[in-house]
């Protein structure tokens, strides 16, 4: 898998941006932006950008999780008032 497949994956839900991947690098924007263009004008991924990414999926993974319990819990709580 190469960086522009991962960050298209990460990225396919609301939460994940390019944006908040490059502040998780401590880049700009445009560098993650050059990074994922298939021109020779590319850049290098960031070091790295393997664990990071998939740290990045897992976190989002838990956000999720906890967003699901949540609603759950209130699906619950509508449910006992009605």
């Amino acid at each position: 898998m190469d960086f522009k497949t991962a960050t298209d994956i990460l990225t396919q839900g609301p939460s994940v941006t390019l944006a908040r991947i490059a502040e998780r690098f401590g880049v700009q924007l445009a560098t993650i932006a050059r990074a994922r263009i298939e021109t020779e004008n590319r850049r290098s991924p960031p070091p790295r950008w393997e664990p990071t990414l998939a740290e990045m999926a897992e976190d989002h993974a838990c956000e999720l999780e906890q967003r699901i319990l949540a609603l759950r819990r209130f699906a619950a709580e509508l449910k006992n008032t009605s």
